[in-house]
């Protein structure tokens, strides 16, 4: 079979970006008698609408090969390019990211309707919606041949939405990438400017309103001095009122905040030194900071929110929490410093970690598509 990969690749940054690239490794390295083009963009959000400081990876980051650089957010000329191309190579499937409406009509036209094509979806529906949201997505969805979900919540959003069709459950796979590095957690606390004693809390990951970031720092009010808050990540709203908090006397001392998009070669260095990630979302679908630090072997702290459940065995790999509550996520976190202290933690959290495989991802994804 030919088929075409779509969504961004680097240098584009961000966690679909990272997915899409270890899905073409992954395809390429086990099904070397199909034929896998990798289609990326030229363009993702116009510049005015990108709330960070650039969609792009800094120059030497990350992974660069060769790609075909044919969609466009916005320029309906370049979509009736891409369309011509596909026509073109007699594609038997093309395989499209999907993750939010924004991107449907540069889809809905780039692609042509008599090719199979099967949407991955990252979310269903976005995080922050707007207007037109929920009806550009039906339309997208209902034109695809097979839709992939990462979680049981986004299987019932497309049911909701367009209610039985031809869906494949699978999950996000684990972002194992940031491994190979030459630093141990005592080499990546004396970087950072931590001690061994002290308990420390990651929040790691672009940070927007419904990430509950707000509720992490009222638990950590609730919390002993002896356990600090290392916050990494640029901010995509306004970030006057964290400032306002983690400046109060109640945290003085205990909450660090680094503002800025984190390059790859950097990641490993922030879960290496911690004892516990939390992610105290208010909601969500799934979560690629969580697959990372199952990487790690860390211990999850996770709001029970979309499919966050999934990632987690309670008690023993982490704690789930009511979102939106900070004393909840406060006992939580108390629980998961406890749990990291425990000699057979990393034996389980492996096993969990194991459920992610992306082999088994690419042979369920391919068998569907034979």
């Amino acid at each position: 079979m030919k088929i075409a990969l779509v969504g961004p690749f680097p240098p584009f940054r961000g966690g679909i970006a990272q997915f899409t690239t270890r899905l073409f490794d992954t395809l390429t390295d086990r099904y070397p008698e199909h034929t896998f083009i990798p289609i990326s963009f030229r363009r993702l959000y116009p510049s005015f609408l990108f709330p960070g400081t650039s969609q792009m990876e800094p120059p030497g980051d990350g992974k660069c090969f060769r790609v075909n650089r044919l969609l466009d957010s916005c320029n309906p000329i370049q979509w009736q390019s891409a369309r011509r191309f596909f026509r073109k190579n007699s594609f038997d499937w093309i395989i499209v990211q999907w993750w939010h409406p924004f991107f449907a009509p540069a889809l809905m036209n780039s692609i042509p309707g008599n090719i199979r094509t099967a949407a991955i979806c990252h979310n269903v529906l976005p995080h922050e919606g707007f207007l037109l949201s929920r009806m550009l997505t039906s339309r997208f969805i209902r034109r695809m041949d097979l839709l992939v979900t990462h979680s049981g919540s986004d299987l019932g959003e497309v049911e909701s939405i367009i209610g039985r069709s031809d869906t494949l459950r699978l999950y996000l796979p684990l972002y194992d990438q940031y491994l190979n590095i030459d630093l141990n957690r005592s080499s990546a606390r004396q970087e950072l400017g931590y001690s061994a004693e002290e308990q420390l809390v990651l929040f790691f990951g672009l940070i927007r309103p419904y990430k509950g970031l707000m509720d992490l720092i009222e638990a950590m009010k609730l919390l002993p001095r002896k356990i600090s808050l290392l916050i990494v990540g640029e901010c995509y709203s306004d970030s006057s009122e964290i400032y306002k908090s983690i400046k109060s006397e109640e945290l003085s001392g205990r909450v660090r905040w680094i503002n800025e998009f984190v390059p790859d070669n950097h990641v490993a260095k922030y879960f290496l030194a911690s004892d516990v990630v939390t992610l105290p979302y208010r909601h969500a679908t799934q979560s690629a900071v969580a697959q990372i630090a199952l990487s790690f072997e860390r211990v999850l702290v996770l709001t029970d929110t979309g499919g966050l459940s999934e990632l987690v065995d309670k008690g023993s790999t982490g704690f789930l929490t009511e979102p939106c509550s900070p004393f909840n996520i406060s006992r939580a976190i108390m629980s998961g410093i406890e749990l990291s202290k425990d000699p057979d933690l990393r034996n389980r959290i492996d096993k969990k970690a194991s459920e992610f495989s992306w082999t088994a991802y690419a042979q369920k994804l391919m068998d569907r598509l034979k």
